[in-house]
C-alpha cells in the first residue's frame, strides 16, 4: 500500500512548468466555462483542447495547435477558479457548452468541432467523442481505453470516477489495492487486470464517428498508453471506424522533451517532431 501512495502521489505532483509562448489567447468572458480562446484566418473547424492531471487550461498544448494555424478553446475542467479542484467527478455536461461556443463562431465551421487531448484529456476526448457525433476528430497523445478513478490530493482516501453523467459517476477502473508495485505503470497494469471493472468502463470506442489519431511512448512513466491505444483501435476498426496510432518505442507519457515523463532525450525529441507532423496533417486532411 505505501508503494502505491507514493506512487499515486508522485503522478498527482506531475506539474507541466514550462510556460506557453504565444501571445494570442484571451480569456473568453462566460460564466458557463473557463477557457481561452486564440483565432485563426480562414474558416476551420475549431479545436477543443484539453489538458492532463496538472489542471488548469492546457496552455502548451493549445499554443501547439494554435501555432499550425486552427482556431484553438484551450478548455480548464479543474483546478481553476470557480472549477472542481481536484480531478474527481467532473460532469461531462459542462463540456457542452464550450464545444457548442466554438462552432457557433462566425470564424469557425458549425458543423462541429476537433478535440485534442494529452494524458487524463486524451481519456476524456475519446469518451466524449464516444457519446457525440458532433466531433469531427480526435488526437489524443497518451490515451486511455478506459475510464479511471479520480485523482485527489489525498491519496491514502478513495477517489470516485474521474467523470460523471446525469449527476451519476460513470463506470470506472479503481486503483488495485494490495499489489506490489515498483512505478505508477505497475498499478495501471495491476488496476486493468481488474477485469469485471475494466470490462464495464471499457471506452465506446465503436461509437466514434470521426477519424481518431492516437499517440504513445513505449517509455511512459504513467501508465501502458500504446497498449491502451491499441485497444481503442481494435474497437474502432471491428467496425471500420478510422483509428491510427503512431507509437515511439523509446518516447515518454507526452512525446515531449520539455516534460521527459519517460524516455529518452532523443527519444522524445525525435516523437515530438514526428508527432508534431502527424497532427499536422490529421488536421489538414480534415479541414
Amino acid at each position: 500500500m505505501k508503494k502505491i501512495l507514493v506512487a499515486a502521489a508522485a503522478y498527482a505532483a506531475v506539474s507541466m512548468a514550462v510556460p506557453a509562448q504565444a501571445s494570442d489567447f484571451n480569456s473568453v468572458q462566460t460564466d458557463q466555462f473557463v477557457a481561452d480562446f486564440a483565432p485563426a484566418e480562414g474558416k476551420k473547424y475549431g479545436v477543443l483542447v484539453l489538458g492532463g492531471s496538472e489542471g488548469g487550461k492546457p496552455k502548451d498544448l493549445a499554443t501547439k495547435i494554435s501555432d499550425m494555424g486552427y482556431p484553438v478553446l484551450s478548455l480548464a475542467y479543474f483546478k481553476e477558479e470557480g472549477l472542481p479542484q481536484e480531478l474527481n467527478e467532473i460532469p461531462l455536461e459542462y463540456f457542452d457548452a464550450p464545444k457548442d461556443w466554438l462552432q457557433a463562431r462566425a470564424d469557425t465551421k458549425d458543423d462541429g468541432v476537433i478535440v485534442v487531448g494529452w494524458s487524463k484529456g486524451a481519456e476524456l476526448s475519446l469518451l466524449l467523442a464516444s457519446r457525440d457525433p458532433s466531433y469531427k476528430g480526435v488526437m489524443a497523445i497518451a490515451p486511455s481505453s478506459v475510464v479511471w478513478a479520480g485523482i485527489l490530493k489525498d491519496w491514502t482516501k478513495i477517489p470516485s470516477s474521474s467523470w460523471t453523467v446525469g449527476g451519476e459517476p460513470m463506470a470506472h477502473v479503481p486503483f488495485a489495492q494490495g499489489v506490489q508495485i515498483n512505478s505508477l505503470v505497475d498499478l495501471y497494469e495491476a488496476s486493468l487486470k481488474q477485469e469485471t471493472f475494466a470490462e464495464k468502463a471499457v471506452i465506446s470506442a465503436e461509437n466514434i464517428a470521426s477519424p481518431v489519431l492516437l499517440m504513445s511512448g513505449g517509455m511512459d512513466e504513467i501508465w501502458p498508453a500504446g497498449k491502451m491505444a491499441d485497444g481503442v483501435c481494435k474497437r474502432m476498426e471491428a467496425v471500420g471506424g478510422s483509428c491510427s496510432h503512431a507509437h515511439y518505442p523509446d518516447a515518454g507519457h507526452l512525446l515531449n522533451p520539455d516534460y521527459p515523463i519517460g524516455g529518452t532525450d532523443e527519444g522524445n525529441k525525435n516523437a515530438g517532431v514526428d508527432s508534431t507532423a502527424k497532427m499536422k496533417a490529421f488536421l489538414k486532411k480534415l479541414n
